[in-house]
Parts: structure tokens; C-alpha cells; sequence
């Protein structure tokens, strides 16, 4: 009867210390849905308070791509030895399916012991199971408001159009009139045209100040200086005094 007890735990206490070892590895997959083409993680983690190494094993399968098998750094948190082996997996295609005959070799000095573990459950979905009836609802309520939006959007691209437009046929139109008197022997109803069309006028001023044959009176000739050589440009007191000028 003692060779039999001896015997017997001679059995038991290493499927014991088996037992204990496989329950400090556990095994997560990552929550979400599953489709075709996703990449699925699939973490084993083991923690105990002697440190110990081990490796994950899992066996090929048909409708399973293995992507990537990584093992992540050791952390000592409160008072264990934390470890972690991240396997991607990418499904080919739609169903269940069932990952079994996963394994893990234990590494504890120079005792290494291969331990089973429960296999992993997994679902993958079709995209038609997705329930779109929500998301067309929300479009139909919102429907009118984008439409009113897309409208808005657009009238104000319009009107900016127009306006540059308008701003482009101005400057366009004040550039024509400063070419043409260019050409010519300008004088003072040149310079006051361009004023009055809000056109570029230094040029002119500068070619009315180049004129020794026209007569200026002080006040006109100071105002056109000012203008053009002391950045002084006040249109509406020189326009003033050149109509005043044109009057005498």
C-alpha cells in the first residue's frame, strides 16, 4: 500500500505542477467583428511568480493566414513575471472555425515540460450581415440638409466668381486707360479721368511732373510731388484741386 501511494504520487505530482503551469497561460483574442481580410490578434500571456520562458505552437489551418507571430518584452508586475506572444491572423474565408492542438513549451532551467491548451473559438462574418437599415435612415433625415447645404455652397461660389469678375474687368478697364493716355501727350483731364476711375495713377503724375511746357499752380504741383515722391496720395484733395485747376 506505501509503494502504491508512492507510486501514485510519483504520477500525480507532475500532472499537478502540468496543470498549474498551463493555468498561467492563458490565451485572448481581440474583441470585435471578424470579416474576411481582417487581422485578427491572437495573444498568450503567462503569468507566474518564478520566472520561467515559454513558446506558443499553433498548428496550421487551412482558412487561416498566419501573418505575424511576435513575442513581446518581460515585465515584473506586482510580483510576477509577465509575458506575452502576439500571433496575427488574417481568415480567408466566411464560418466558424476552431484552432486546436495549440501547445506550449515550458522553459524553467533546464526542465522543459509541453503543455496543451483549450483551443480558440472564432467566428467570421459576411459584409452582407451588416444591417444598413440604420445608416439609410440617418441619410434619409439628412437628405433635404445636405441637398440644402450643397445649394448654399454653391451659390456662394458663384457670387465669388462674380465678384472676381467684376474686380478683374475694373483693374483690366483702368490699365486700359492708362496705356492709352501713355501714348499720347497726357495732360490734366487724363490724370483726372483716372482718378476718377479709381485706376492706378502714379505713373501719370510722375509724366505730368516730367512736363516743362505745362503750367502748374503751386498748389496742384505740390499735391502731385507729395503724391509721387512723398508717398503722401490723397485722391480726393488732389482731384479737388485739379478740377479747380481745369476751372481756371
Amino acid at each position: 500500500m506505501e509503494r502504491f501511494i508512492i507510486v501514485l504520487c510519483g504520477w500525480l505530482l507532475p500532472l499537478l505542477a502540468w496543470a498549474e503551469a498551463a493555468s498561467e497561460v492563458t490565451l485572448r483574442l481581440s474583441e470585435g467583428t471578424y470579416r474576411p481580410g481582417d487581422v485578427i490578434e491572437l495573444q498568450a500571456e503567462m503569468r507566474r511568480a518564478d520566472y520561467a520562458e515559454f513558446e506558443l505552437h499553433v498548428p496550421a489551418h487551412d482558412q487561416l493566414h498566419f501573418v505575424a507571430h511576435t513575442r513581446k518584452p518581460v515585465h515584473y508586475v506586482g510580483g510576477e513575471y509577465v509575458q506575452r506572444v502576439l500571433l496575427l491572423l488574417q481568415p480567408m474565408n466566411v464560418g466558424e472555425f476552431e484552432l486546436s492542438g495549440i501547445t506550449v513549451t515550458l522553459l524553467e532551467g533546464e526542465l522543459t515540460t509541453e503543455l496543451p491548451l483549450p483551443p480558440v473559438q472564432l467566428t467570421v462574418d459576411s459584409y452582407a450581415t451588416e444591417d444598413a437599415s440604420k445608416v439609410l435612415a440617418e441619410l434619409g433625415e439628412d437628405a433635404s440638409v445636405a441637398a440644402k447645404t450643397s445649394n448654399l455652397i454653391g451659390v456662394v461660389v458663384v457670387v465669388l466668381i462674380l465678384l472676381l469678375l467684376v474686380v478683374w474687368f475694373l483693374v483690366r478697364n483702368g490699365k486700359a486707360k492708362v496705356e492709352a493716355v501713355a501714348g499720347t501727350e497726357i495732360d490734366l483731364n487724363d490724370l483726372i479721368s483716372v482718378l476718377e476711375g479709381n485706376a492706378p495713377a502714379m505713373s501719370l503724375i510722375e509724366q505730368l511732373l516730367e512736363r516743362t511746357d505745362l503750367s502748374l499752380s503751386p498748389a496742384v504741383r505740390e499735391a502731385l510731388e507729395a503724391a509721387a515722391y512723398a508717398n503722401r496720395f490723397d485722391q480726393a484733395v488732389l482731384l479737388r484741386l485739379l478740377k479747380e485747376e481745369g476751372a481756371r
